[in-house]
């Protein structure tokens, strides 16, 4: 073989080589460009500008749907939420704490309330309110081992519960779970799924 002959070769697959990187880094690219946040392209501070305080307070922190929602179900049907920092929105400040989550609408809006010992500490409103689905929760989100205990209890509350004529039996809680998520070090996006609903809920970081 001629030495321009093999010139010509390795020039050939040095195209070759080049064409190729550039492939993978716009797939690349186009992988970072599709795989983003959901909310990177989200103005965060106007949100959080633009959203109110609530202009209503529940007489002495009830919230009176709860005694009606405890009767439905089989146990208390809202998620435990367990902060380990401060969330700010506005003039309200919550701090650490265990709270049970229960979104309410009123007057068109919808928010979120914070209740410890069954009363209603903290209500943040809502600045984006989706649905999800039942699958939701089997396809993603990782299902905790119950303990020994916890089945036997779960197992006596279902039996207890089909005993009673069926428009009395209580129903199962709904599903729920949390996302928390960290935007550029100033605010927390906390989105709240429960049941079918998905509540997006934002707050200023305590610094």
């Amino acid at each position: 073989m001629s030495v321009d002959l093999i010139k010509n070769v390795i020039n050939k697959n040095k195209v070759k080589i080049n064409i190729l990187k550039y492939l993978i880094t716009a797939f690349m690219i186009l992988g970072f460009l599709i795989s983003k946040p959901a909310f990177a392209d989200e103005d965060f501070q106007k949100i959080y500008d633009e959203l109110e305080n609530p202009n209503f307070e529940y007489i002495f922190g009830i919230d009176p749907f709860q005694s009606e929602d405890y009767t439905k179900y089989m146990f208390s049907p809202y998620p435990l939420f367990r902060s380990g920092t401060t969330f700010i929105f506005k003039d309200i400040k919550i701090p650490t704490g265990y709270y049970l989550l229960t979104p309410r609408k009123h007057e068109g809006k919808t928010y979120v309330l914070f209740k410890e010992q069954g009363r209603v500490k903290y209500m943040i409103p809502t600045y984006n309110v989706d649905i999800t689905t039942e699958e939701f929760y089997d396809e993603y989100i990782p299902k905790p081992k119950a303990s020994a205990w916890k089945k036997f209890k779960t197992a006596i509350a279902d039996t207890v519960g089909t005993m009673f004529p069926k428009k009395t039996q209580r129903k199962p809680i709904p599903k729920s779970y949390m996302e928390i998520n960290d935007i550029d070090g100033e605010f927390w996006q906390i989105i709240l799924y429960y049941g079918t609903g998905k509540y997006y809920l934002i707050f200023k970081q305590d610094k």
